[in-house]
């Protein structure tokens, strides 16, 4: 197996993340040949190279174009400049918000920093075992699941511990008008099991020999769209497949690489255990920026709009665009540091590039990077990622006839996919309480990219309470009562667009003006044909790329720390690095 693969192998049975974890408790070694390190990009890829870098013996100078790190971590929260929730204790997340256990490097970073977490529900549980685990996570059971979730589709509402019951009649249930071919081996229709009996014997090939049969897997299957997999490798009906789409999370990436969704459907699961940062997903960021002193090294308000290498002296420059104007007072009180010399007039030895691909192609570059970075750069797919949060003055999904703690509804309504807080369960803190009432990838996305931020509160408020309550119009006026903010018709819309609304907040990555996107998503073949040229050095091995979409972790924040490591080992010319992918 290509060293370029090895994010592919379980990581307790990769040597290279075994190695990363030494790094991260040990630093890398000192520099033979201390250098003077440019990065693009205050996100945790170029944070963790920095912070390796300068405890290295390295100078290293960070370049944001944000007021802030973290990058795709971002958490909504109330500050003495903005107000965003009613009740001042509230977060939600914009970004990153779950984290799996499997993890090793986040973890062993979370751990260093003393951050708490508590368990992300990914399936919701019961309520009281649920508070008194909260209270006492050292000596209370793990709560057990109860799936008091829903599924709405087809215009019908189902708890989905209902689906999962021995016998649950599917068609009549979800009305998805199945065939009788539609079943796997155990006579079973569920989409999941559907969908598992179609992986289980390339899990079963790959847990066998894990080195040599990846690659394999990737030659069998790496021009393969998921609908491809689907349709090719099954006996479903056209209807099995939308059902397995819209439960799974897969329709709006039916046309993307199939390897990728394989890769994901090893992570995302009912049985994989995560975890969330208690007090928000912002603060391995901003305190893993505190603990490393990154302050003294970055530029913040700096847009790069080109990148040069002097083919004469060898040295690396930049120029940059200010993105907003601040006074130095600003700066101080905000915790920045105010530098004497503009960046734009610095000479670096090196340059390790995080910002995205889709972000890189608005950066002039001279000399020209070779043709299959080039490539990589222009054709690595980025996909669109929407969130929209709600908060309302009751924990209303709590309580009967409801009880869900935790956990995720599925609806084919434009919301698709709503997550319910797993923190502060039972209102102890806080009656108050943050639905993600809308999470959707791709196309679904986008849908929601066209409206304004006010209008989406609105659509994602009034679908959110009809799936819960679609027979009863006094419960869904209930739902939407309890709503801090309660547009109630398209005039109330419009009114709102002349206020400040306060109660909801929405992200959309892929108009993100730094982030271009919500992550790097693979379409068919890209991964055979890209990732060893996504992480390849260009400049004869001074320009380095790092970034989740460097690594084969898309998506998760263990994929760039892995980057991290990966670029500030290789600036050092550490032995074992993967600067020359095989």
């Amino acid at each position: 197996m290509e060293n370029y693969l090895h994010g592919l192998l379980d990581e307790s049975d990769d040597q290279i993340i075994t190695d990363y974890l030494n790094y991260l408790d040990k630093g890398i070694p000192k520099a033979r040949k201390p250098k003077n390190v440019l990065i693009l990009g205050a996100g945790i890829a170029g944070m963790v190279a920095a912070a390796m870098l300068k405890k290295a013996g390295h100078k290293v100078t960070i370049v944001e174009a944000n007021f802030r790190v973290g990058g795709r971590i971002k958490t909504f929260r109330n500050t003495a400049d903005k107000k965003i929730f009613e009740d001042d204790t509230m977060y939600a997340e914009a970004g990153a918000m779950r984290i799996p256990t499997v993890h090793k490097m986040v973890f062993k970073i979370i751990e260093q920093l003393g951050l708490k977490v508590e368990p992300f529900y990914y399936v919701a549980v019961d309520k009281k075992e649920a508070i008194a685990y909260q209270a006492n996570p050292q000596k209370a059971p793990i709560p057990a699941r109860t799936r008091n979730t829903l599924y709405y589709v087809n215009y019908k509402k189902v708890v989905q511990n209902v689906i999962f019951k021995d016998g649950a009649d599917i068609n009549k249930l979800l009305d998805y008008n199945l065939l009788s071919s539609d079943i796997n081996a155990a006579g079973k229709q569920r989409a999941d099991l559907l969908l598992a009996s179609l992986l289980k014997p390339l899990k079963a090939f790959i847990a066998q020999d894990p080195q040599n049969n990846w690659p394999k897997l990737i030659a069998r299957f790496g021009e393969y769209s998921m609908r491809r997999f689907l349709v090719e490798q099954s006996i479903y009906s056209d209807n099995a497949i939308e059902m397995i789409g819209v439960i799974q999370n897969l329709e709006s990436r039916m046309a993307y690489d199939f390897i990728q969704s394989f890769i994901e459907a090893n992570v995302i699961k009912d049985d994989t255990d995560f975890m969330q940062i208690v007090g928000g997903t912002d603060l391995l960021a901003t305190e893993y920026f505190k603990a490393h002193q990154l302050g003294d090294n970055t530029y913040f308000d700096c847009r790069v709009t080109g990148l040069f290498m002097d083919k004469k002296t060898g040295k690396v420059k930049v120029t940059t665009n200010v993105e907003v104007e601040r006074s130095d007072e600003a700066y101080r009180s905000a915790g920045r540091k105010v530098f004497d010399q503009p960046v734009d007039d610095q000479e670096f030895d090196e340059v390790i590039v995080t910002i995205p691909f889709s972000s890189l192609r608005h950066v002039y570059v001279k000399p020209g990077f070779e043709q299959l970075k080039r490539k990589a750069i222009r054709e690595l797919h980025y996909d669109s990622a929407t969130k929209i949060l709600l908060e309302f003055r009751e924990r209303w999904w709590e309580e009967a006839p409801y009880n869900i703690v935790g956990g995720g509804s599925i609806t084919d309504f434009s919301n698709r996919f709503v997550y319910y807080p797993s923190m502060d369960i039972g209102g102890i803190i806080s009656k108050h309480g943050v639905i993600l009432a809308s999470y959707c990838w791709s196309d679904e996305a986008s849908r929601w990219d066209s409206m304004d931020d006010d209008e989406r509160y609105y659509y994602a408020l009034k679908n959110l309470a009809i799936m819960h309550a679609p027979d009863d119009e006094k419960e869904q006026q209930r739902i939407t009562n309890l709503a801090v903010i309660t547009p109630e018709t398209d005039k109330d819309v419009e009114y709102n667009k002349q206020k400040k609304v306060i109660g909801a907040a929405t992200q959309s990555w892929m108009r993100d003006p730094y982030a271009f996107g919500e992550a790097a998503i693979f379409n068919p073949g890209q991964l055979h044909l890209l990732q060893k040229h996504i992480i390849s050095t260009e400049w004869n091995g001074k320009a380095h790329f790092a970034g989740e979409h460097t690594s084969l972790k898309h998506a998760w924040i263990e994929g760039a720390i892995e980057s991290g490591i990966r670029t500030a080992l290789e600036v050092n010319e550490t032995v074992g690095n993967l600067n020359n992918p095989k």
